[in-house]
């Protein structure tokens, strides 16, 4: 009989449940947002800065959020 197991069972074997996992990858997408503002302020014109800066606060909301309710603060 085979067994089947998620991809991200074998390669993230430290997360016993979704929860975490779920936290987790909240997480590192908030710090992936947060470095994306941090180069678009460094690297880009005022023009692009403003509009990339408000869209990516927006997701970077969103994702922070979405963090709060799943750890159970919210």
């Amino acid at each position: 009989m085979t067994t089947v197991t998620s991809h991200l069972t074998v390669v993230l074997p430290l997360f016993p449940d979704a929860r975490e996992l779920t936290l987790f990858l909240l997480g590192i997408l908030i710090m992936l947002s947060a470095a994306a503002l941090r180069w678009i302020v460094r690297r880009t014109r005022v023009v692009v800065v403003v509009s990339g800066t408000s869209a990516l606060l927006v997701v970077l909301a969103i994702l922070f959020t979405a963090y709060m309710i799943k750890s159970g603060v919210a």
